[in-house]
């Protein structure tokens, strides 16, 4: 990409119109949510700078992604992360603490330089329009891959310790895992050196011996065995017992969210499918009752 206004036509802007909204101060709704018993600071683009976001994220979807890559990729997710790591073995893994708020604007400008081969001019205003406070947004659509390209390098360097030391490693979003015979911690030493020579910090690092039950993006693994977390599945019968005390819309709108869940729970274990199944039907039924509503 050689130059803004290449860049401005291929998102559908004017140049003088990108570079004003690049410029703005007032392109995010700024709130908190609560996750895990804490606080998270949340940025979220608004209308014009989310269609920005949103024409770059399916250009940044295109791009090949590693093997080791669970997130962002069709056909992946917290589950396929976890299946890789079945098995009667050690397991090590790590969280990158504060991801997207350490992807700094450089880190952004250097992945499109280096990484895309942009202009230094088109990688600047890309820095702008991708980053709020100096860092990723929190609440984009973008950030989830634009944050793991910037950071390759690291996710890289770190499968490179996996595959030398004989073990198997994976990576959803921030999370890392590592499984096999030499996952010790030896080998999470020298991960963990790793993280910090790139500039970032972990917690949430865990080790497991062979015989016990890990817990690995959220799902149980016991074994061979994948199992879903307990707490999970009495969050989903809680909402399923709170339906008859709302109403009709807000109902099939619940019901749209559970079955969603519900579905990625049955690729764990086979006996949601049933509750799926009614889900569905329930689903289904409900639509045909507002819809003939709406007709009288």
């Amino acid at each position: 990409m050689p130059t803004r206004k290449k860049l401005a036509g291929l998102l559908g802007f004017s140049p003088r119109a990108l570079q004003k909204l690049a410029d703005g101060t007032n392109n995010y709704v700024r709130f908190k949510i609560k996750q895990d018993g804490k606080e998270r600071d949340i940025q979220a683009p608004k209308a014009i700078m989310e269609k920005v976001h949103r024409k770059l994220f399916t250009f940044l979807v295109r791009i090949e992604k590693p093997d080791y890559l669970h997130s962002g990729r069709k056909m992946h997710s917290y589950i396929s992360n976890a299946r890789v790591h079945r098995g009667a073995v050690p397991l090590a893994k790590l969280d990158i603490k504060k991801f997207y708020p350490s992807i700094d604007g450089g880190r952004v400008y250097r992945f499109f330089i280096e990484g895309l081969k942009c202009s230094p001019d088109v990688a600047g205003l890309l820095r702008k329009l991708c980053t709020v406070d100096g860092h990723l947004p929190t609440g984009s659509c973008l950030s989830q891959l634009l944050a793991f390209f910037s950071a390759k390098p690291m996710f890289d360097e770190l499968h490179e310790h996996a595959i030398a030391s004989g073990v198997k490693g994976t990576c959803y979003v921030d999370d890392l895992t590592w499984s096999g015979r030499n996952a010790t911690g030896s080998f999470m030493w020298g991960a963990k050196q790793i993280v910090h020579s790139h500039g970032f910090s972990y917690h949430k690092d865990r080790l497991y011996s062979e015989h016990e039950r890990k817990v690995v993006t959220g799902v149980f693994i016991s074994g061979d065995d994948l199992q879903v977390i307990p707490s999970r599945e009495r969050e989903v019968w809680a909402a399923l017992n709170a339906l008859g005390g709302v109403n009709e819309g807000a109902r099939l709108k619940a019901i749209t969210s559970l079955i969603g869940k519900v579905s990625a729970f049955s690729q764990i274990d086979a006996r949601y499918l049933a509750k799926v199944k009614a889900l569905r039907q329930r689903q289904k039924a409900m639509k045909v009752k507002l819809a003939r509503a709406v007709t009288v």
